[in-house]
């Protein structure tokens, strides 16, 4: 399989941003995946920077750029490349039909299923928080059967947060969970269907005021679309506002098909269930990759690659006694020999963890370093959670280096 300009090897966001960006310069892109990465897990919002090194928050998700070390994915990206990765993103997302808003500009405070507010920089306009300041009403309502998101927390933990809101908290019943648990997953698909949105609006309409925003967890609907949103709110006259909430997360899965989509349309080869298992490299340069197969072993080859395998999360590091290991290229990464000094004392502290910072160092294209800082593989570029020199869970950076990385990477290609 020669007729390849571009493989990426991972399919999570990182992974799928970089097959859109390599696509949109033309190139002949293959996405080798194994899965669909931690979108179905982390959800769909778009963190780029929530704290500083202080850990306290920023007043935008740009204020903090500047103070970055030199090994963070940020740095070595720069604003100007994470600035067009945004906007890029952002015009998929316009002409898929499914618009995220925010910008580098201003920070948002996402309510989540704890009713806490969690910082983030682009979401669905279906997840706008700024909407439950432009009533005075807000209903929190939660779903029978559903763990995880229960009303009456939400609504008393983030009262606080808003002095000229009233919060009342409320439940929808389910004709379809005949007493067993359900997920956020399980309800939007009954709201994908009529009978499900039918139940839906006459137990609002008796519940909710004309008016109001009703806070609900991430259900309205499967699809990366408005369509149900807009009929819902038509018919009741309210604002919707989804919070973040626990996995299996809806809107995770609705950014992995709009990207998916996306890429269908660009030509892109998306190849499932394949697991990377080596690669072929010859003076520098990797010339073939290898997947295991449930039925042989395949070989794809082209002109270069973008590792975004999902780092310790996704298989695409491996931690051992002692060391860690890449294990599809054999690229070097530096950890304490003393595994004790992987973490900090604290799990919760006001610091960020060891484990969380090791992966690949690369340079200003993404291209893997050996301990010297001499380029390893020349056609190789990674993205997402490999890169080392940055703790997501601590700063809120996740998807925002994830798409960044990806962009550079594949710009870089």
């Amino acid at each position: 399989m020669r007729n390849n300009d571009v493989i990426v090897i991972g399919g999570g966001l990182a992974g799928l941003f970089a097959a859109a960006v390599a696509a949109r310069q033309g190139r002949k892109v293959r996405v080798l995946a194994y899965g669909a990465g931690a979108l179905n897990i982390g959800g769909g919002i778009i963190d780029v920077l929530g704290y500083g090194y202080d850990a306290r928050p920023l007043s935008s998700p740009e204020a903090g750029l500047a103070d970055l070390p030199p090994e963070h994915p940020y740095h070595k990206i720069g604003r100007t490349a994470l600035a067009d990765a945004l906007a890029f993103f952002q015009d998929i997302t316009v002409a898929e039909g499914y618009e995220y808003q925010g910008s580098l500009q201003e920070m948002q405070w996402l309510p989540t299923a704890a009713g806490t507010l969690k910082p983030t920089c682009l979401l669905p306009k279906t997840m706008n928080p700024a909407v439950l300041k432009q009533t005075d009403r807000v209903y929190v309502v939660g779903f029978d059967y559903l763990k995880d998101f229960y009303p009456q927390l939400v609504a008393r933990n983030l009262q606080p947060y808003f002095k000229h809101q009233t919060f009342t908290a409320d439940l929808c019943s389910l004709n379809f969970a005949e007493g067993r648990d359900v997920s956020s997953l399980d309800i939007a698909r009954w709201l994908d269907t009529p009978e499900g949105q039918d139940s839906f609006l006459k137990q609002l309409k008796r519940k909710v005021e004309p008016g109001s925003a009703i806070l609900i967890p991430p259900v309205l609907g499967t699809q990366p679309d408005y369509t149900l949103a807009g009929k819902l709110e038509a018919e009741l006259k309210c604002r919707f506002v989804e919070t973040a909430a626990l996995p299996p997360a809806v809107t995770g899965l609705r950014l992995r098909t709009l990207l998916l989509n996306y890429l269908k349309k660009q030509g892109v080869i998306v190849v499932e269930k394949a697991l990377v298992s080596g690669a072929m490299v010859d003076q520098g340069l990797c010339t073939a990759v290898m997947t295991e197969n449930f039925d042989r072993q395949r070989t794809y080859q082209a002109k270069a690659y973008i590792l975004a395998n999902g780092g310790f999360y996704g298989g695409g590091l491996v931690a051992q006694p002692g060391r860690v290991i890449e294990p599809i290229f054999n690229i070097p990464v530096a950890a304490p020999e003393a595994q004790e000094d992987w973490s900090n004392a604290q799990l919760f502290s006001g610091e960020k963890q060891q484990f969380a910072q090791l992966g690949i160092q690369v340079d200003e294209a993404m291209r893997p370093l050996s301990a010297d800082g001499s380029i390893l593989l020349s056609n190789v570029h990674v993205a997402g959670k490999s890169l080392g020199g940055y703790d997501f869970c601590f700063e809120k950076s996740g998807n925002g280096v994830a798409l960044a990385s990806a962009y550079q990477a594949a710009i870089s290609c």
